[in-house]
């Protein structure tokens, strides 16, 4: 990606972070409701918020250490731009497939959301599990963590921020 494009997305995800942790900040507690700290409304979305913008600053590091590499040092390769964009599209469709078009709609949160986690996953690392002749490798190991993962958010929403689930 350009110089430009990197500090164009640095500005994107720092915006939209703390566009979302204000908004939270600014939600009612419901402590007039005798609502616990940890399951106030805006607590999550303030805690997402405040993380797109400390990896915006990481990103924003990044940036600055690439803009200052020597001319003569060896960069990593990095993907073309259009890889960029289209594994950016990509992530979009599968987490609006996801939250909007599956999740709730018959099958459980907990196997919705390995099967989103394995999909995904194997979307993004299939080129590099055949470059490296490691398909069934990767494949189960994904599994794992994609189950693995799915247990332990749905027990962190269910108990640790009151949320039902689907």
């Amino acid at each position: 990606m350009s110089p430009r494009g990197e500090w164009l997305g640095v500005a994107f995800w720092a915006g939209l972070g703390t566009t979302i942790f204000v908004a939270s900040w600014r939600m009612d507690r419901l402590s007039h409701q005798g609502i616990a700290p940890w399951s106030a409304p805006g607590l999550l979305p303030a805690v997402v918020g405040a993380l797109m913008v400390a990896f915006a600053l990481v990103l924003a590091a990044q940036a600055w250490h690439g803009a200052e590499a020597p001319e003569d040092a060896d960069p990593a390769p990095k993907p073309a731009e259009t890889d960029t964009w289209r594994g950016s599209a990509l992530a979009t469709v599968l987490c609006v497939l996801f939250a909007g078009a599956s999740l709730g709609r018959g099958w459980p949160f907990q196997v919705e959301a390995a099967g989103f986690i394995l999909v995904f996953t194997t979307l993004f690392r299939w080129r590099e599990w055949r470059a490296e002749g490691k398909v069934a490798r990767g494949l189960a190991q994904t599994a794992v963590i994609a189950v693995a993962a799915a247990l332990a958010i749905s027990w962190l929403f269910e108990s640790v921020f009151l949320v039902r689930l689907p």
